[in-house]
């Protein structure tokens, strides 16, 4: 690979991380807005869903972050899909589905 194709590619995948990085930061704004206080951090969702998988500091919380319920007072029910204690727990599940995920 010469000197100019190895730039083009540092050129390439930083931009496709800057994507990626712009998307995590609008996701994570988008749940500050719509979830207000519940102070957890986005990390990792499903592309077939809107699924999202969020760190509160102690454990992984799944959230729909796009279907909320509000209370009787307007604001959104807090509604976890799933929940797991550890990070380990929730990677272990996160690849066994997309081991056992219907690619057809």
């Amino acid at each position: 690979m010469t000197s100019e194709q190895k730039k083009m590619l540092r050129v390439q995948i930083s931009s496709e991380t800057e994507k990626v990085g712009e998307a995590q930061t609008q996701r994570a704004q988008h749940i500050d807005k719509v979830l207000p206080g519940w102070e957890i951090i986005p990390f990792a969702r499903r592309t077939d869903d809107d699924d999202v998988a969020c760190w509160t500091g102690s454990k992984v919380v799944v959230i729909d972050d796009w279907d909320l319920w509000p209370d009787e007072n307007g604001m959104p029910i807090r509604r976890v899909g799933r929940e797991y204690s550890t990070m380990e727990e929730w990677f272990l599940a996160a690849a066994r589905d997309f081991i056992e995920f219907d690619w057809s």
